[in-house]
């Protein structure tokens, strides 16, 4: 419990729900289309045996994500010079969807382990535009540029959702692919899942 305070959700039972929840969607994504009852039956069977020990996984890892976002919380927080506020309110709006009520569901237990590396390159944006000076400003508003567009563009995509309709399989890719791409633009060095870029995005955009 102390290390699951603080957290977005309202209490920490409700943070293991959703932890179970991504145990379930990550097995019903794993799996054909479930169309029928005997089907359903055996998912329901399979998650029974296996929850328990996917959920305590789950909430191991999500310790050391909620200890990141933490850290990456602070940096955040507080007074800033004026040059650093556009970088500051791209990084905290990053942040607020990447981290919320219901964020473990939204990722899924296996993507859990990669956020955690999204925040870290966070923190080194972060670190590059308190100690890079002038040289870093520009640097980080190039990759603003190139990034800002796919994001507002992927925005739009969800905005545009019928009320109710989450987002389909093909949309939720995309939008970890833009979280490895801003990997690949300031935290190079902790790797991407995958190859990345903007083209790939693009491409991805253009098979909606």
């Amino acid at each position: 419990k102390p290390g699951l305070a603080g957290s977005p959700y309202a209490s920490p039972a409700d943070l293991v729900a959703d932890c179970l929840r991504a145990v379930v969607v990550d097995a019903v994504d794993a799996r054909p289309p479930v169309l029928t009852e005997a089907a359903f039956a055996t998912l329901v069977a399979e998650l029974r045996a296996g929850a328990v020990g996917a959920v305590r996984d789950t909430l191991a890892e999500l310790l050391r994500v909620l200890e990141t976002w933490r850290e990456v919380d602070r940096l955040l927080s507080g007074r800033a010079d004026l040059p650093l506020l556009p970088a500051l309110a791209d990084l905290q709006a990053q942040l607020g969807r990447l981290v919320h009520d219901g964020f473990v569901g939204e990722l899924g237990a296996a993507r859990l382990r990669r956020l955690r590396v999204w925040l870290l390159a966070m923190r080194e944006r972060r670190q590059a535009l308190e100690n890079g000076g002038p040289a870093a400003l520009v640097k980080d508003r190039q990759r603003m540029d190139v990034v800002q567009p796919l994001v507002e563009a992927y925005l739009a995509r969800v905005a545009a959702l019928p009320e109710g309709r989450p987002p389909g399989a093909a949309l939720r890719a995309l939008r970890w692919m833009l979280e490895e791409y801003r990997v690949s633009l300031w935290a190079q060095h902790l790797g991407t899942d995958g190859p990345v870029s903007d083209v790939r995005i693009r491409k991805a955009f253009d098979a909606l």
